[in-house]
């Protein structure tokens, strides 16, 4: 079976690990030979005296088999969703069409500059449909290769659109990675010496965007212990991807959610240390980061993932949650000043609208402190004992009807925690516990070391407020949070 190939791939980084993807993917629409067989059959583990099977990490194919019209076919069937054409196409294939309907196909006719070209003077009027269709079968190449080339979301995000299925250059096609000599000239070399500028490229690379997700954020997971594992791992999120996107009435995916929502809730999805390749369209660069065994572990604790799921205003600007979350767990980094940003829009705004998500953050910047071996040893039971001292003295403070001593005291406390001045919040927190005759036990954690049990403060401030609330079935379960770190 090897001799029949002449051309392969090894999965050496993540470039080429993406682009074996995307041939594969490829190669099974349009049924073209591989050594599909060698990649199914080799193991993920060999013991010593065991032979290396060469079908581990390599893809084996001739290049030759690669055409022009398979890939348009391709193309076309992979990003249905994406295409304009196809949606149109799909439209005027109705029996009938009201207002609406017309308009989004007129709307699709001129979405890009191909479109525009081919459809500028034809508009749907409801009884021209054939032609509309007939017209779109005579230029459907032009339109898939032009469209897919062009779209911002498509190769356009990944690649420089000008090289797509140009024989290999000298630097590569990637965005972040292409140069142009012509201009660039020995600039871009170290001591403007070309002989010390290094870099490759692969026809192949035009694949890399099938094996990506789609979206404003794109991701591949380079799972590439073997090809068959790299495949099976990115399948998976391509499929949660394309679930996604047909129960959304708008068709937008949140490739980030779903990326994540995997590594929560399926126990075989990612186990391990693993890169991921991100690619946001706002971007021209390719960013990599390396989800490590301890991040994932606290993923995989995460009770209640939607609350994470929402955008927080806070001053002029809306802030994701998700995005937030997200990358402080994947990088070990504390949510401290989130949370206080949090609590203070909260405080501004004289509402407990925050809550439950401040609530939620801290019990992840509790299992972020444990990985990280900075918690306090009483760190759980200090939670509890601020949480219940913070409604103590608000009740206390609400029955004198003194609610303006509420905000008071929780504006200075929030003040000592933005400015990281420790010793004046437990100033004020002792001068509280006099005026309310309320024990705070967890302040002898602070007094001890605040830094190791900050979160305590976090909670303290977030639950004292004179903002009446009922607690949600959500918060009742969030509670057994603490029983859980």
């Amino acid at each position: 079976m090897a001799g029949e190939f002449t051309d392969y791939l090894e999965a050496d980084d993540w470039k080429d690990a993406a682009a074996i993807v995307g041939l594969i993917r490829f190669f099974d629409y349009a049924q073209i030979p591989y050594n599909k067989e060698e990649i199914a059959r080799a193991r993920e583990t060999y013991d010593d005296d065991s032979e290396y099977d060469e079908g581990l990490d390599v893809l084996k194919f001739n290049a030759a088999d690669i055409t022009d019209e398979k890939l348009d076919a391709f193309i076309e069937d992979y990003f249905s969703t994406e295409l304009h054409h196809c949606a149109a196409e799909r439209a005027l294939h109705k029996a009938e069409w009201p207002k609406e309907e017309m308009d989004f196909i007129n709307g699709k006719l001129t979405a890009n500059t191909v479109m525009k070209k081919i459809f500028a003077k034809r508009k749907f009027d409801g009884t021209n449909a054939e032609e509309l269709l007939a017209l779109i079968e005579e230029n459907r190449t032009v339109i898939v290769r032009e469209t897919f080339r062009n779209k911002s979301n498509l190769y356009r995000n990944f690649c420089n659109e000008n090289v797509f299925r140009k024989p290999k250059g000298d630097t590569a096609r990637l965005k972040g990675y292409y140069v142009d000599f012509a201009k660039k000239g020995k600039s871009v070399s170290y001591r403007y010496d070309m002989g010390l500028f290094s870099s490759s490229d692969s026809e192949f690379y035009d694949f890399i965007p099938f094996a990506f997700t789609i979206g404003r954020e794109s991701f591949f997971i380079n799972d590439n212990s073997t090809i068959r594992q790299l495949v099976h791992t990115n399948r998976i999120l391509q499929d949660k991807c394309r679930e996604q996107r047909e129960n959304q009435p708008n068709g937008i995916v949140d490739t980030r959610r779903v990326l994540f929502e995997n590594i929560i809730y399926a126990s075989d999805f990612l186990n391990y240390d693993v890169e991921i390749i991100k690619k946001h369209v706002d971007n021209s660069y390719f960013e990599t980061f390396f989800l490590r065994r301890e991040s994932i572990a606290i993923f995989q604790q995460i009770k209640n993932y939607n609350v994470f799921c929402r955008t927080a205003k806070l001053d002029d600007s809306y802030v994701s949650v998700l995005e937030q979350v997200t990358d402080s767990v994947r990088n070990l980094q504390l949510l401290d000043d989130f949370i206080v940003a949090l609590i203070k829009d909260d405080t501004n705004k004289k509402s407990a609208n925050n809550a439950i998500l401040i609530w939620n953050m801290i019990g992840l910047n509790i299992q972020i402190r444990d990985k990280l071996q900075i918690g306090g040893e009483n760190m759980n039971k200090g939670m509890r004992s601020a949480y219940a001292g913070a409604e103590k003295a608000a009740a206390v403070l609400k029955g004198r009807n003194q609610g303006n001593k509420i905000s008071s005291y929780r504006t200075k406390l929030l003040s000592a925690l933005i400015f990281h001045d420790y010793d004046r919040f437990s100033e004020i927190l002792l001068s509280l516990s006099n005026y309310t005759d309320v024990y705070f036990p967890f302040a002898y954690d602070l007094f001890e070391d605040f830094e190791a049990n900050k979160d305590a403060a976090y909670t303290f401030v977030s639950n004292f407020n004179e903002y009446s609330r009922e607690k949600t079935e959500t918060e009742e379960t969030d509670n057994k949070v603490w029983d859980e770190v």
